[in-house]
């Protein structure tokens, strides 16, 4: 699976863009503030129907331009052959409007584009996957569940919905602990459902993890991932807030359940993010985002395509040619940016030098380069 074609109007600084970028690996190269992270955002857009930089759409359109498009092929078929392909439209207003379309029809939610496009990121703020908060690594680990697992997003919503009744109740000055009583019993077997949909994922993405920042770092680490499912699980839910209760009641807030998951990350024993350099985070968030994506085409026979800003940023010549042979091998599209396109093109390994696609950013200006004048 890859795109084809590519159609971007009205995003940043980019005012209109046409691509045919390669089915693997592709370059964007410029200076800062060019527009390279815009392009790619552009993509993010089409599989997810918002931006990867900020919650505000009106920041993402073009200040000349009322709305934003971004229209492109999706070619299901073997790589090198057009087949199968499918349309895929996203178009946002700044006053919030939308309009999705997959194949001609229109579709109303999101996730329908996510389901067709998978799409991941790796930028400064996947960093977070290591050193940031448990919901960031809640909302990774539940990507796989719904994409791999089949997860049903109304559990999702419903237990939400529990959790803030339940929290409702413990703000008020006096509980009524038979009312509690019954939103504890909803709220722990809703957990519990997410809990399982979230060890059977776990349980897939643990050795693909493993294996894959192996093959990034080239090293022998004793990496180890554990699943907190949000209360210690020797218990029954309900035992826990029962015996939280004093504590709920004083923070007016529920303390233990599904929503209080996480990823524990470790490395000899040891928080990652402390014996961990910059660069070795970089690689473990992307051999993290790898893994899903290998998990997802073993399992739903889907390929997901990856979005690297600034990749080569944190990395030495030798991890950053590890990187790019991984990547090649996974045989998914790929595009990443850089300041620099020797870089990247210096440290290819020789049987994928044939492979990429060059574009060069300037200004909001996308122009394709021959790779013959891109080694120049």
């Amino acid at each position: 699976m890859h795109l084809s074609k590519i159609n971007v109007r009205g995003i940043r600084n980019i005012k209109q863009a046409a691509l045919s970028p390669s089915p693997s690996i592709n370059i964007i190269y410029g200076r800062n503030g060019s527009g390279k992270t815009s392009l790619l955002e552009a993509i993010y857009l089409l599989g997810r129907g918002r931006s990867f930089r900020s919650p505000r759409l009106r920041s993402v359109i073009n200040t000349e331009s009322p709305e934003c498009l971004v229209f492109a092929v999706l070619n299901d078929g073997p790589e090198g052959q057009s087949c199968n392909e499918t349309p895929i439209g996203v178009r946002r207003s700044g006053s919030g409007e939308f309009q999705f379309k997959i194949a001609g029809q229109q579709v109303y939610t999101a996730s329908l584009l996510a389901e067709k496009l998978p799409t991941l990121v790796v930028n400064s703020d996947t960093f977070a996957l290591v050193d940031g908060s448990p919901g960031d690594r809640r909302r990774f680990l539940d990507w796989g569940v719904f994409h791999v697992e089949q997860a049903p997003r109304e559990l999702w919503r419903k237990h939400q919905r529990v959790l803030k009744q339940r929290n409702n109740l413990l703000r008020r000055g006096k509980i009524d602990r038979e009312q509690l009583q019954v939103w504890d019993r909803e709220f722990a077997e809703l957990s519990e459902q997410v809990a399982d949909y979230r060890e059977s994922y776990f349980a897939r993405f643990v050795p693909e993890c493993q294996a894959a920042y192996k093959a990034l770092s080239g090293e022998e680490v004793d990496l180890e991932i554990e699943l907190f499912p949000g209360w210690q699980k020797k218990t029954s839910l309900r035992d826990e807030l029962k015996a939280s209760f004093q504590r709920d009641k004083q923070s007016k807030t529920t303390n233990v359940g599904a929503h209080r998951a996480d990823l524990k990350l470790k490395c000899g024993g040891r928080s990652a993010v402390e014996v961990l350099s910059r660069g070795q985070i970089k690689l473990l968030v992307l051999a993290m985002q790898l893994a899903q994506g290998r998990i997802l085409r073993k399992i739903k026979r889907r390929d997901c395509i990856y979005l690297l800003d600034d990749l080569a940023a944190e990395l030495d010549r030798m991890n950053l040619s590890r990187c790019l042979a991984f990547l090649a091998d996974q045989r998914d599209q790929v595009f990443l940016t850089g300041t620099d396109r020797h870089t990247l093109l210096s440290v290819m390994p020789e049987r994928i030098y044939q492979d990429p696609a060059v574009f060069h950013v300037e200004q909001g200006v996308v122009t394709a380069e021959p790779l013959a004048d891109a080694v120049r």
